[in-house]
């Protein structure tokens, strides 16, 4: 197994230079993708690359794709350049590095699952609560099984072959629909989904970058496509071969 970090990034860099000396310390190659980040915290970032983590690569976009579009431009520039799995970890410090060892030694143990993050809380609102559970709940009826035990939490390790396949036979999200949809459409392709234990926080000082609007639209578009999809496939996915694979967890 050779893997990477790739981490999407957008007008994010203060709470980033918080992350990326932890990033440095797990000594794993590092993949950043910044989402065409306004000049001035294009240039923070570059400088604190070459301050923190002058082997890093950095990709950068011309124009704003959204979060989707910058993880798949991470995963595909892993692909090229040789890694067989990335560890997908967001810029905004909700996720914990110190996850990731835990993440890849589930990925080493099953190096064709996709390796989900399943979190863990220390407060959460009750309307992310309630909006969680309705997309998890959706997600089992668009694969008609309990397999995705957490559709949101993007802190994952992508077996690049596998997934890098699906991007090019797929036309997924740029925005924020892009880590439920992915997974749905792992299920379908029959990629085994291992889940392991990690903990996630909302900054206070953290700032978000979702369009209530915008991304909502997104969002119930992809349920309605998904919902079309798992229509034609119910036969397939009725299967009992297909319906005993269960997500599942590591301790």
């Amino acid at each position: 197994m050779r893997a990477c970090l790739i981490v999407p990034h957008f007008d994010h860099v203060e709470q980033f230079c918080i992350l990326l000396p932890k990033l440095v310390e797990l000594h794993i190659p590092l993949i950043v993708v910044d989402d065409a980040s306004p000049a001035k915290t294009r240039d923070a970032l570059v400088q604190a690359l070459g301050a923190i983590a002058p082997d890093a690569v950095l990709v950068q976009h011309s124009e704003n794709l959204g979060k989707g579009g910058a993880v798949a431009t991470g995963l595909r520039a892993a692909w090229d350049r040789g890694y067989t799995h990335a560890v997908q970890i967001d810029a905004d410090g909700q996720h914990d590095s110190e996850a990731v060892p835990l993440l890849c030694a589930a990925a080493r143990a099953s190096p064709g699952s996709l390796i989900c993050g399943e979190p863990v809380f220390d407060d959460i609102s009750p309307l992310r609560y309630y909006a969680r559970h309705i997309t998890l709940y959706l997600m089992w009826l668009e694969t008609l099984s309990t397999r995705i035990r957490d559709g949101l939490c993007g802190l994952r390790v992508y077996p690049l072959q596998v997934v890098v396949d699906l991007l090019d036979r797929s036309k997924l999200p740029d925005r924020m629909a892009f880590d439920p949809e992915i997974l749905v459409r792992a299920v379908w392709t029959g990629v085994p989904l291992v889940y392991v234990p990690v903990h996630v926080q909302y900054p206070a000082d953290g700032r978000s970058h979702f369009h209530y609007i915008r991304d909502n639209l997104e969002i119930a578009w992809m349920h309605t496509r998904l919902l079309a999809g798992m229509l034609v496939r119910i036969p397939r996915l009725m299967h009992p071969r297909d319906r005993n694979r269960t997500g599942r967890s590591v301790p």
